[in-house]
């Protein structure tokens, strides 16, 4: 068996780098998340919100006025399970569009196998 040995200022590099590129697929599965959101409510309620990905007043008011047609939701403007798993077959359908329009090579993947 061979052993290799990393000293302290290559071990951080490693980590660093390792951390880093965790932190920037976070941020970017996040990013495509919220777009897929604003994508979705512009379909669904004729909204003109900019699918940016930024989470700013127009994107919650018009994640409000979505709650609101919805029976038992908190009408708080943000989107989180309950909001997600109040949707209709329809809705999932449009959803899922949005998602493979703005997501990532792996959401277009899952959704294309149907698992998405």
């Amino acid at each position: 068996m061979k052993k290799i040995i990393f000293t302290e200022s290559q071990m951080k590099r490693i980590l660093d780098e390792v951390i880093e590129e965790q932190l920037i697929t976070e941020q970017t599965a996040e990013l495509n998340a919220k777009k897929a959101i604003q994508c979705f409510l512009n379909k669904v309620l004729g909204t003109n919100l900019e699918v940016d990905g930024l989470h700013g007043d127009a994107t919650s008011e018009a994640i409000a006025k979505f709650q609101r047609t919805k029976k038992g939701l908190d009408m708080d403007g943000v989107w989180g399970y309950s909001t997600g798993s109040s949707l209709t077959d329809k809705e999932k359908k449009i959803m899922n569009s949005c998602r493979s329009e703005h997501g990532d090579i792996i959401d277009k993947f899952l959704i294309w196998l149907g698992i998405g």
